[in-house]
């Protein structure tokens, strides 16, 4: 309790700014970091304001407080996330509402009806020195017509991604991120981070409850078994709990993404680990259980790709160390018959040449249900950055350009891209502002 009372003591006097970044790696400790943004709004100046000397005068918070609490609720619904965070300094009554359940539900829900924002993180990849390793956060209002988009600077955290081709995912508002030494979550509009046990492997939400739980895997191979051990983590309080029941041995070997409340990654089983599975990991009952896979789904191992196709498990199929020109959407149809649809789609050659590298990221959809692809590294050439929209149904494709990243000498001076070779670059589409705390 002392804790989270300096923690928010800490939130109330920090500025908003990129300096030095204080950060516990090694605990799962929620930690305030620096952030800069263009567009924060202020506290009303009234709130700021001390009473008048001679003391006749109602202060301004003091005539806020005579409201009603209608009123006063309609007020600050209408404030943006890290104002509320600031605001939740002016009382104890306040932090408590602000702190709420059906507050944060409702804050939540309203930011949903507006345009949803993708995050696109920004990382040195060559860095040999690990106290300057930087992940940026910038997001990016998503809009079927626009054919260029400005970043808004969120959060940075002082560690680099662990590759090109680790997790990155929006979940109600958290974001779930691979970096070096494991797994983290951070919620860019209360600017807080946790660092999870190294041997977690995914993050879920589920929506019935409103929960984010962690899924910890480890594995531990004798000559005559192999034995599991899974922990299951309510983000925001309690501890790991071990998940008894499991189906039986097998070996994760893919990255994992969440649909509707259900932790989707692929495995191999027995006998001797050669059947490929979809583990299902329900984050509301924390039961597992195994969904038959086609072979080709993870012929590629780690690289291969699984994502939110309409609220349903899809699986991207294409050569991931090179140019494509087609690639096979692979759509469950029906989880309980273990029945799955394939699709062959044609990628225009032309593409390529807006791009450097030789890889994409395929990170999900838009609202629209266009599948969502970007370069993974950012090239070393100052030059346009663009990702790209493919329609299934028409097969036509149009690019977006991402202004500042890439075209903006400055702009990669300030963040420390200029010089450097590798720069990896993750997508996490259709993010909404949460003021959750983690």
């Amino acid at each position: 309790m002392k804790r989270k009372e300096r923690e928010e003591e800490r939130l109330c006097r920090s500025r908003s700014k990129i300096g030095p970044i204080a950060v516990d790696l090694k605990t799962a400790r929620v930690t305030r970091l620096p952030a800069r943004s263009t567009h924060q709004e202020a506290l009303p100046q009234s709130m700021k304001r001390k009473k008048e000397a001679d003391g006749n005068e109602t202060s301004p918070s003091s005539k806020f407080d005579s409201l009603p609490f209608d009123l006063k609720m309609a007020i600050v619904s209408r404030m943006g996330a890290k104002s509320l965070m600031k605001f939740r300094c002016v009382s104890k009554i306040w932090s408590s509402i602000i702190r709420s359940r059906g507050f944060i539900d409702s804050f939540f829900s309203m930011s949903s009806k507006q345009s949803p924002r993708f995050i696109v993180a920004l990382a040195n990849g060559v860095c040999n020195e690990p106290e300057a390793k930087l992940t940026f956060f910038f997001s990016f209002g998503e809009s079927c017509s626009s054919s260029s988009l400005v970043p808004n600077l969120e959060m940075a955290i002082p560690v680099g991604l662990s590759s090109i081709r680790e997790s990155f995912a929006s979940l109600h508002g958290f974001l779930t991120v691979g970096v070096h030494g494991g797994l983290m979550v951070c919620n860019p509009s209360t600017e807080q981070v946790i660092k999870l046990h190294s041997s977690t492997r995914f993050v879920g939400y589920d929506p019935i409850e409103g929960q984010h739980k962690a899924l910890f895997v480890e594995s531990r191979v004798s000559r005559s078994s192999v034995h599991q051990d899974h922990k299951v983590l309510t983000l925001g309080g309690g501890s790991w709990r071990h998940i008894e029941g499991t189906p039986g041995p097998y070996r994760p070997i893919s990255v994992g993404v969440c649909v509707n409340g259900v932790i989707y990654y692929g495995a191999r089983n027995s006998p001797h680990f050669r059947n490929p599975v979809m583990v299902c990991f329900d984050v509301r009952t924390e039961k597992l259980s195994f969904i038959q896979a086609h072979e080709t789904l993870l012929r590629w191992g780690k690289d291969s790709i699984f994502i939110d196709y309409n609220g349903k498990l899809a699986s991207i199929v294409r050569y991931p160390y090179d140019r494509f020109n087609s690639f096979d959407l692979w759509i469950l149809e029906d989880p309980e018959k273990h029945e799955w649809s394939k699709q062959h789609c044609v990628f225009p050659s032309s593409v390529w040449d807006s791009v450097w590298g030789l890889e994409m990221s395929f990170p999900g959809t838009n609202k629209d249900g266009e599948i969502i692809m970007a370069p993974t590294t950012l090239s070393p050439e100052i030059g346009p950055f663009y990702i790209f929209y493919y329609n299934v149904k028409t097969q036509n494709v149009r690019r977006v350009r991402l202004l500042g990243i890439g075209d903006n000498k400055e702009f990669r001076r300030s963040y420390g891209f200029l010089k450097q070779r590798d720069c990896f670059v993750r997508v996490a589409p259709q993010h909404v502002h949460s003021i959750a705390s983690l």
